[in-house]
């Protein structure tokens, strides 16, 4: 009887951590390069594994603007350690360094923080950063294993546990594209299909439940009767 009952119980935490990454996932619908989440048996506890799916790409016209064509990701790194992100808006900051415009992050080149004189720049697809036609640094991205897990951190940031590859693992390297963002790959309608199937089957769970304690009070009383 208890075994059942943990089962049960193990079931509806399942469903329970299931709603609660599909309603992260449409919080962020509108997030760019968000990747949706999805969870492996509803186990969360170790992060989740992310669709690598491409999202749409939109153009912007920006120059400070940057998607991801393929796998890869953005690094970032501050006091707290190191991010992963698929968002590529980007700004300046005070001090003339490349920063994702959602945290102020500074975004990772091959040596090190990217420092931009004002003026335009340009950014060819293998990453190369170039300003008055001069070399200034080349855009780090980086390329997690496909079964490595990836915990959401806000401002369209992942931590990961796994190892990273090399990009030929993964097909190739991602190519960037200036003035272009990629939006994020969740569908809306279908994780409103599957919050309704997570929550029915809770419920389902739960009312088995009320009558296993139903059936083992009645029980109880009766034997208090003997």
């Amino acid at each position: 009887m208890s075994e059942l009952l943990n089962a049960m119980a193990a079931s509806m935490q399942a469903d329970m951590n299931r709603v609660n990454t599909v309603a992260h996932n449409i919080a962020n619908s509108n997030t760019t390069g968000y990747k949706r989440l999805f969870t492996l048996g509803g186990d969360v506890q170790a992060g989740a594994l992310a669709d690598g799916r491409q999202g749409a790409m939109s153009r912007t016209g920006s120059d400070l603007d940057l998607a991801i064509e393929g796998p890869g990701y953005f690094s970032a790194q501050d006091n707290g350690g190191a991010y992963l992100s698929r968002g590529g808006a980007l700004r300046l900051d005070s001090r003339g360094r490349l920063v994702l415009a959602q945290s102020g992050m500074p975004l990772e080149g091959e040596q090190g923080e990217i420092f931009l004189q004002p003026g335009a720049f340009r950014v060819a697809d293998d990453g190369q950063v170039f300003q008055k036609e001069l070399a200034v640094a080349r855009i780090k991205l980086v390329y997690p294993a496909k079964d490595a897990r990836l915990e959401a951190a806000g401002n369209g940031l992942y931590r990961v546990s796994g190892a990273m590859v090399d990009p030929k693992d993964l097909g190739g390297p991602g190519r960037l594209r200036q003035g272009f963002l990629e939006m994020s790959n969740v569908n809306s309608t279908r994780e409103m299909v599957e919050l309704m199937e997570a929550t029915r089957h809770f419920e389902s769970v739960q009312k088995a439940v009320q009558g296993m304690d139903a059936v083992w009070d009645k029980a109880l009383r009766s034997l208090g009767e003997f």
